[in-house]
């Protein structure tokens, strides 16, 4: 079996970080380097606002 991936938070902050390189981008940069190739990605937004509980899914987002 292979060895368990870290659990990452990855908080966006500012948007521009996802455009600009800086200390914070180069940082998760690093972190991606030395992190093995996930199979798969949970990712959780409270950015989403509906009535209800839900769950999505996209296999190429």
């Amino acid at each position: 079996m292979a060895d368990p991936l870290p659990a990452i938070f990855f908080g966006h902050g500012n948007p521009m970080n996802a455009v600009l390189s800086n200390k914070y981008t180069e940082g998760w940069r690093r972190i991606g380097a030395r992190t093995a190739k996930p199979r798969a990605i949970l990712s959780i937004s409270a950015h989403w606002f509906v009535p209800e509980t839900g769950v999505t899914i996209s296999t190429a987002p």
